[in-house]
């Protein structure tokens, strides 16, 4: 499950039904996956609400790691050339870009050439400069372990320019982009490997645990949660998601996520059995 606008709700919270439900579903042998545009470490803390392993799907399919221990379980890095030429690109149209690295264990996550309060980043991290580290030339890190590459704006249409040009580039053919709206923030434009989504991570969670797509139900409101969806044996798009992705949706939840969206889903379809 998708975490913002779909397992918490507008006040960011894991409501009291959603959380009985899915502790009750761990509690009797069903694996929970939180798969999520946020970095692990923003993650954490919800994967934590829980009692037993969660696995965290982050960065939109970049990095898996369990939870509680933190233990990478796989990841994808972008190329050294398509950072560098993603990064060159938006620098020269006068974007300010952040470059998301798995370097969870050394307390960074992001870099960036100026402080993430300042006013261009609109409040992307709640003012929180934890885990941040302001560096002289972002190229200079392109091959440090670069997960996601992402621009900020309050005009949506400023982002699907900058992608029209970024996906023009000859590097173009190692990265795909996806555009959300992160709430109280402002529109985001993300540069990942290519062929990596939220489906790609949950697919090596599957291998692993020799499992297969049948057996999963997946819950989203966003594009970035399309592969999941649509991969899943039963991909449910959330009552508030976007059009777009209700459009294609084989399934749709009759409630938001401010409506226990995912805790009525499950008990309608009566998967877990209480006392």
């Amino acid at each position: 499950m998708d975490l913002d606008g779909t397992l918490l709700d507008s006040r960011a919270s894991i409501s009291s039904l959603n959380h009985y439900v899915l502790q009750s579903a761990l509690d009797q042998g069903v694996g929970l996956i939180i798969a999520t545009g946020r970095r692990f470490s923003s993650a954490l803390p919800y994967a934590l609400e829980f009692r037993g392993n969660v696995t965290v799907v982050a960065n939109n399919g970049q990095v898996l790691r369990s939870s509680p221990t933190g233990e990478r379980i796989s990841e994808t890095y972008i190329s050294k050339e398509a950072a560098t030429a993603v990064l060159s690109l938006g620098k020269k149209k006068g974007h300010s870009p952040l470059l998301h690295v798995d370097r969870f264990e050394e307390g960074i996550d992001i870099l960036l050439e100026s402080p993430i309060t300042d006013d261009k980043y609109h409040h992307y991290s709640g003012g929180d400069i934890a885990r941040t580290k302001v560096v002289g030339d972002l190229l200079e890190h392109s091959s440090d372990r670069a997960l996601v590459v992402c621009y900020l704006s309050l005009i949506k249409e400023e982002l699907i320019e900058l992608e029209r040009e970024l996906l023009s580039l000859p590097e173009a053919s190692e990265y795909r982009t996806v555009i959300t709206k992160i709430p109280g923030v402002s529109y985001c434009l993300e540069v990942l490997e290519k062929g990596v989504s939220k489906w790609t991570a949950i697919q090596s969670y599957l291998n692993i645990s020799d499992l297969n797509e049948a057996g999963v139900i997946s819950f989203g409101d966003e594009l970035n949660d399309k592969e999941m969806l649509f991969s899943s044996g039963y991909g449910f798009a959330m009552k508030n998601a976007v059009s777009s992705l209700k459009e294609g949706a084989s399934y749709i939840t009759k409630y938001s996520n401010n409506e226990d969206g995912i805790a009525m889903t499950l008990l309608e379809l009566s998967l877990l059995s209480f006392r």
